[in-house]
């Protein structure tokens, strides 16, 4: 079995591989996260679902064994409160049992002179009772264990109306004996013939100290409340009488014959449950009350469990879960995808390192591995075919410049032997075109990438050649390039360097004529309007006349070569005033920017 250490271990998470870290610090971002709930959330949403129906189980369960706890704790409170009316209630039975026997005593009951003799005999050793009398019809006392009690009243007396009543034993509340100065409860059993009329009465007093020693001497729930109190709502004793008199004497106070329990609060707001018992007569009563928290102290704890439990449970699982996704799951899965990315940056040499990972992720990088080797082959021969096409092309781009070359020399030879100076223009300015072929194919040729050609670089090396075949630096004219860096491919470039040389020869020809020296032909690649580029070639020469210009072949191939790059080609010029060939075109740049941006949208 694993050690309590080897168990904190397995649970911290552990640094990535050397090699993902070194990774790490260099140029290589965090993938971004997805968007949705992860797979963490998605475990915890579930299980917390999953365990909702039991945890609803165990608080049904919880509040169910609050009630039961709350009624025994009830029921065992009204049973503590009968328990503790018992010494009272044997006391005052002990009371009743004396004026009973008394009551059969025929020198009792007719009055004899042996009475008194009798009564104080019957007092003697009782020390809890104050005094006994026997008292007449009307409610004089004839005879007395304490003689100085003889020739007093009780006719004014609530006991003594309730023994005229009755025919039971009856208690008073509190009353003060005149006799002694004492507190006493009285207590009354009425004598009646045989024909039920009324002929007196026994009469008997408890001494309310010993009642009082009683209560503060018995053994009691600590922080409990026990009270003595009469009908009238006089506390008579009680441990603690100010918390007895709001509990049991208040205007609210309720006094069951079962000893129900019932709520209230005290001066100070604090919540006890009670219950009383009345003693015999139904006069006297005890009470006995403790605090809610103290009664039900062990109900709320329960309850508090039973609650917490659910949550407690749902805690713990939450845990689990996040610590071992945390340590199987999701760090790994940023391993992985942190593998991919350095896959998308070209680094196939890479390999995870899967080493304590479950199964399943192992696999998958063994599939990432697999798939990098397979990537990392098919690149290879990508590269190996790209070179390869590559040498294809500026093979033949060379090829095409050396048979151009060949053709402008044939052209050459070929105008050297005719004597007609017309014919040899026209050999002249064929080779001139062609020429222009032949840079176009030797710069695709030079440069790497055989796909665009750079319009500024081809502008300005068709002016050079073009100024150094007319003899430009002879005849004193200036040709002043000035052009935007752009690049397009071939097909927009041929046309292009067509005009262009179009255009130059025609100025050399036509605006500066061989007996005119100097003047100024400037070359312009510039923007023009949205998406669209300029190129005009504007020379300060003799310039032609509207009809002479729509009649030429220079004019109508210009307006070929505007068609061929799809745009507009067009001559402008006046006598005396110089000639501009220009022609408006769609901007390559701005073409492939808006393909870009279709293609992140369909994205």
């Amino acid at each position: 079995m694993r050690s309590w250490r080897s168990w904190i271990g397995w649970l911290r998470p552990k640094e990535p591989p050397q090699e993902l870290r070194e990774l790490a610090n260099g140029d290589l971002r965090e993938p971004s996260s997805a968007s949705g709930w992860s797979l963490r959330i998605r475990l915890l949403v579930t299980v917390t679902i999953a365990l909702l129906p039991i945890a609803a189980l165990i608080v049904l369960q919880g509040l169910d064994r609050a009630r039961h706890d709350v009624a025994d704790a009830r029921a065992q409170l009204a049973q503590t409160a009968l328990a503790a009316a018992t010494p009272e209630q044997n006391m005052l039975s002990a009371a009743e049992q004396i004026l009973r026997a008394l009551a059969n005593m025929n020198e009792v009951r007719t009055v004899t002179v042996d009475c008194n003799h009798d009564l104080a005999e019957a007092l003697r050793g009782l020390s809890f009772f104050t005094n006994i009398t026997r008292l007449d019809a009307d409610g004089m006392i004839v005879c007395a264990a304490l003689p100085v009690s003889l020739g007093h009243s009780a006719r004014s007396t609530a006991i003594w109306q309730q023994a005229v009543q009755g025919t039971g034993f009856v208690v008073s509340g509190e009353m003060h004996s005149p006799i002694d100065n004492q507190r006493v409860i009285a207590g009354m059993l009425p004598l009646r013939n045989g024909r039920g009329r009324f002929q007196g009465a026994l009469a008997i007093g408890l001494d309310l100290r010993w009642l009082d020693n009683m209560v503060h001497t018995r053994n009691l729930p600590k922080g409990s409340v026990v009270a003595l109190f009469d009908r009238q709502g006089t506390i008579i004793s009680s441990n603690r009488p100010e918390i007895a008199r709001a509990l049991f004497t208040s205007p609210g106070a309720t006094h069951t014959a079962q000893g129900a329990p019932n709520s209230a609060k005290d001066s100070s707001g604090r919540a006890w449950t009670y219950a009383t018992a009345p003693l015999v007569g139904h006069n006297i009563f005890v009470g006995f009350a403790m605090r809610e928290s103290s009664l039900l102290g062990s109900t709320y704890v329960h309850v508090g469990a039973d609650f917490l439990l659910p949550f407690l449970m749902i805690a713990l699982t939450w845990i689990a879960i996040w610590v071992v996704t945390e340590r199987q799951l999701t760090r790994w899965i940023v391993y992985l995808t942190r593998i991919s990315a350095v896959y998308r940056t070209g680094r196939y040499s890479i390999r995870p390192s899967l080493g304590g990972a479950p199964t399943e992720l192992r696999l998958l990088g063994e599939a990432l591995a697999e798939m990098a080797s397979s990537i990392q082959d098919r690149d290879r021969h990508l590269r190996e075919a790209v070179a390869q096409k590559t040498m294809l092309v500026r093979e033949v781009h060379h090829r095409v410049k050396n048979n151009l070359q060949i053709v402008m020399s044939l052209l050459s030879l070929q105008a050297a032997q005719l004597q007609d100076p017309a014919s040899r223009e026209a050999l002249r300015q064929a080779r001139a075109r062609i020429n222009a072929l032949a840079l176009v194919h030797r710069i695709l040729y030079e440069i790497e990438d055989q796909s665009t050609v750079d319009i500024k670089r081809l502008i300005a090396d068709l002016a050079e050649q073009t100024h150094e075949g007319f003899g430009g630096d002879r005849r004193d004219i200036r040709v002043l390039v000035d052009a935007i860096a752009r690049t397009a491919s071939g097909d927009v470039a041929v046309p292009l360097a067509l005009f262009t040389v179009e255009a130059l020869t025609n100025a050399f020809r036509h605006a500066f004529p061989p007996e005119q020296n100097g003047g100024t032909i400037r070359v312009r690649l510039e923007t023009f309007g949205e998406g669209q580029l300029r190129l005009s070639i504007e020379d300060d020469g003799a310039g032609f006349a509207d009809g002479e210009i729509d009649a030429s072949i220079g004019a109508r191939l210009i307006k070929t070569f505007g068609q061929q790059v799809g745009g507009t080609a067009a001559l402008h010029s006046q006598k005396g005033q110089g000639t501009i060939a220009e022609i408006l075109f769609p901007d390559p740049e701005a073409q492939d920017n808006r393909a870009m941006e279709n293609q992140a949208a369909a994205d």
